[in-house]
């Protein structure tokens, strides 16, 4: 999450690489839908032959004061193209999202689309035939856009047996580690940040903030909010030159012939992280509450001398709660390959129980076709919801800002068009260059496993097994919690435990998909 750095598609490489694998995707075969009005639609209608309806969507978050004036001018200044009365935007808590919308779907709920990403949702309800397949409707109702998919390769990400099961954002981006720390700190304590390439270089850094910096945690290290793999482990990817999948913890090397999946407690790169936070964690760096901390921004607050975030926090800053706060950057291993995000990292999908897909559809593509269509849908109402700044830029109106915006914000994540995506609230324009140049670096690539989500059924239990004993033992170590600091013997221990569980039938089928994948 995270988010405007906006390209008019993803780059020919990007394409061509996703397009080696072929247009099916990895998983169970898609329901067919039965009885939707989709399955209704006469070919050649058009708005004017459709009744007015009103659409029905759901996202995880929290709904926007401004948003139901903004959504109520754009049906009415689009009716004629759209014929949609209202568009009626639900929201539910993140924590609950998930079992929301498989519960309606799962009810014959006949909403008309949700949220979906690769960390939220998208594989549970693909692998469960609770998407609609849309290849023939996009076809019909968003040409423009269904085209942009097959030219930027999101149709492997994105696909289920070869039918399009989500519409995601058209643009770049990578979730690289890269290291954030408290500039106005380190220069007011004499920390020397004037070389950090290396994790060598970052312990060395740490320790000397650790005994210059008073009152305050050194090192934010990621637990427990949301990260499936410690920071330090993010750092190390870009060393190893391994995949994050962020998938069952499970890895592969990006220089070998083909992915050949591994299970991340057998590799060196885990050894290494558990062994830098074990020396973390004694020497007081880290917190030793880090996984019981319930703070989601302690940088923010002042609480943290450094953490690990994203490049694009570094290029449009961070919003400090504290008076005087400064921010400082250094990219890790700049040179170490890391991927790119796969295109689901943000996406919109139709219940496959929808009442009006077609015009869902036509709504998107209005969105990938009408520049004033979307900078209304995106950023509302010009001198109400945004201000245009002198250097063009959609600036919040006077007495809003991140925190109160009544409209620019979260929930336009999925619907982003990279032509027309501007510089907004935090991103000024130097920065959405920056970021373009930064994404461009010969170092991203794209994994061959982009969109990987095959249907485990076969060994859900296994991987119940697998991803609790991550949670009870895999964290401890990530979090430098070592029985009597003896990295060996307790990676081992973990590495026996998940053997135990069933590792050695997760790796079998996982390769298996893999392979059928990637052809190899």
């Amino acid at each position: 999450m995270k988010k405007r750095t906006g390209t008019k598609a993803l780059s020919i490489a990007l394409a061509a690489v996703l397009c080696m694998t072929g247009l099916a995707g990895c998983g169970s075969q898609t329901q067919e839908t039965q009885g939707s009005t989709a399955a209704k639609t006469e070919a050649g209608e058009t708005p004017a032959d459709l009744k007015p309806v009103t659409l029905k969507l759901w996202s995880c978050s929290d709904k926007y004061q401004a948003q139901e004036e903004v959504l109520d001018k754009f049906c009415e200044t689009y009716r004629d193209k759209l014929n949609i009365d209202k568009i009626e935007f639900n929201y539910v808590p993140f924590g609950d999202y998930e079992d929301k919308m498989t519960s309606l779907v799962a009810g014959g709920d006949d909403f008309d689309g949700m949220y979906v990403s690769d960390w939220m949702l998208y594989n549970k309800m693909s692998n469960k035939g609770g998407l609609m397949p849309l290849n023939d409707f996009m076809q019909q109702y968003a040409p423009s856009l269904y085209a942009t998919y097959q030219e930027n390769g999101s149709m492997t990400a994105c696909s289920i047996d070869g039918q399009l099961v989500a519409m995601p954002w058209t643009k770049k981006k990578s979730s690289k580690a890269i290291l954030l720390y408290r500039k106005d700190l380190a220069d007011q304590y004499g920390v020397d940040t004037s070389r950090l390439e290396t994790i060598e270089d970052l312990d060395a850094m740490l320790t000397e903030a650790k005994a210059k910096v008073p009152d305050i945690t050194i090192f934010e290290s990621g637990f427990p909010r949301g990260n499936t793999y410690s920071d330090v482990l993010a750092v190390l990817h870009a060393k190893y030159e391994m995949d994050n999948m962020n998938y069952h913890t499970l890895t592969f090397d990006f220089n070998e012939e083909k992915p050949v999946l591994k299970a991340v407690e057998e590799t060196a790169m885990f050894k290494e992280a558990v062994t830098w936070m074990n020396k973390w964690y004694n020497e007081g760096i880290v917190s030793k509450n880090e996984l019981s901390e319930t703070d989601t921004k302690m940088f923010e607050n002042g609480k943290t001398f450094a953490k690990v975030g994203l490049h694009e926090n570094a290029m449009q800053g961070v919003v400090f709660n504290i008076p005087n706060a400064e921010l400082g950057y250094a990219e890790i291993y700049p040179d170490g390959k890391y991927r790119y995000d796969s295109p689901l990292n943000n996406a919109f999908a139709v219940n496959k129980n929808a009442a009006n897909p077609e015009r869902l559809l036509m709504l998107l593509e209005l969105l990938n076709t009408d520049e004033d269509a979307y900078d209304l849908f995106m950023y509302g109402i010009e001198g109400e919801t945004y201000v245009k700044g002198e250097d063009g830029s959609i600036q919040y109106p006077e007495g809003q800002d991140a925190a109160n915006s009544t409209f620019l914000g979260w929930f336009c994540w999925p619907f982003v068009r990279g032509q027309f995506d501007k510089p907004s609230g935090m991103i000024t324009p130097k920065a959405l260059e920056m970021e373009n140049e930064w994404l461009e670096k010969d170092s991203l690539v794209v994994s061959p496993l982009t969109g990987f989500n095959p249907d485990t059924s076969s060994i859900k239990t296994e991987l119940a097994q697998r991803d609790q004993l991550y949670d009870e033992q895999g964290k401890l170590l990530l979090a430098g919690i070592v029985e009597n600091n003896d990295v060996d013997a307790a990676v081992n221990k973990y590495i026996e435990s998940q053997k135990a569980a069933g590792l050695d039938k997760i790796l079998e089928f996982m390769q298996t998909e893999a392979d059928k994948m990637t052809g190899k």
